[in-house]
């Protein structure tokens, strides 16, 4: 990531790219509405933008008494592979300790090494595997489970 990278809260009219973005890189992606929910649930969305304000990564967390859980994150598919999903991820786990949370929940589809190597590089462990939790064009695939501990 380069210093001409920087990170904001989500604003009212991202929802449309997000959404786009989303759909590029998720199987079952969000859609502009559940984007727009996001602050109306009391959820965080923050993303990367470069200096033209073009969102490179983006993530939401929702908060649950003083634990986490992380409900997508995701890179622009040119930008992937440049570190931006490693440095979204940390921001996200940086606010989630300024805002006193213990913990982070968090599942990914089985299939998605890269995402899980991310997530247990950044001290994420699994803690449990959800059967036939995700649609896929084949039928079901599992998610596994994972959270990290703030320490106290």
């Amino acid at each position: 990531m380069t210093p001409s990278h920087t990170f904001r809260t989500y604003r009212a009219g991202d929802e449309v790219e997000l959404a786009r973005l989303e759909a590029l890189v998720e199987p079952t992606p969000w859609t502009a509405g559940d984007f727009l929910d996001v602050p109306k649930n009391g959820w965080s969305c923050e993303v990367m933008v470069d200096n033209d304000d073009t969102i490179q990564a983006w993530a939401v967390v929702m908060p649950v008494l003083d634990e986490a859980e992380l409900l997508t994150i995701g890179v622009r598919p040119d930008d992937q592979g440049k570190g931006y999903g490693r440095a979204m991820l940390n921001h996200m786990l940086i606010c989630m300790q300024n805002d006193n949370c213990t913990r982070c929940h968090l599942e990914v589809r089985e299939s998605n090494v890269r995402a899980i190597r991310l997530y247990e590089s950044s001290d994420f462990a699994r803690v449990g595997l959800r059967k036939n939790y995700y649609r896929t064009a084949e039928g079901r695939e599992h998610a596994v489970l994972m959270t990290r501990e703030f320490g106290g």
